[in-house]
């Protein structure tokens, strides 16, 4: 679990909009107290999801982002800027996945196994196969071991 996880978690399951925080509401949720950084610099607080800024991938993967920073009163606002997608299939839970816990139970559910090694594993397979074949498609290619069923021509 990162570091920032306990943050995301807490803003997906907000109901809420916004959130206006002090640094200290930030740190309770965190369980941990912030960088120096981010009492220093409003750079910190950036929307940037790139390296080095896990903290704001956790706010932005969920669909949130920072607004409103002052470094002088130890505030920050987060708004949400998008829902997380609703789940379309009806055998799925009709709620938003919150966490790790909830993530690994649903998972395991559907393919029928509580072993975290065994679903991460079959995750990352997964998340794998779908990249590739995404990719190789662009390029107008297709998987190389995979066999379509010969075609039937109209007489």
């Amino acid at each position: 679990m990162g570091k920032y996880d306990p943050l995301a978690s807490f803003l997906g399951a907000r109901e809420e909009p916004r959130w206006d925080a002090s640094f200290a509401d930030v740190e309770r949720v965190l369980g941990a107290s912030l960088p120096p950084s981010a009492t220093s610099y409003r750079e910190w607080w950036a929307n940037q999801s790139g390296a080095g800024h896990s903290q704001a991938r956790a706010w932005t993967g969920i669909g949130w982002q920072t607004g409103k920073v002052d470094l002088a009163a130890r505030r920050v606002e987060f708004t949400r800027v998008k829902r997380p997608q609703a789940a379309t299939n009806s055998s799925l839970p009709d709620r938003r996945i919150q966490d790790e816990r909830t993530l690994f139970a649903t998972a395991g559910a559907w393919i029928g196994t509580t072993d975290r090694d065994t679903l991460i594993h079959a995750g990352l397979t997964a998340l794998i196969e779908r990249e590739a074949a995404r990719r190789l498609s662009r390029r107008g290619g297709t998987m190389p071991d995979f066999e379509a069923p010969p075609r039937r021509r109209p007489a």
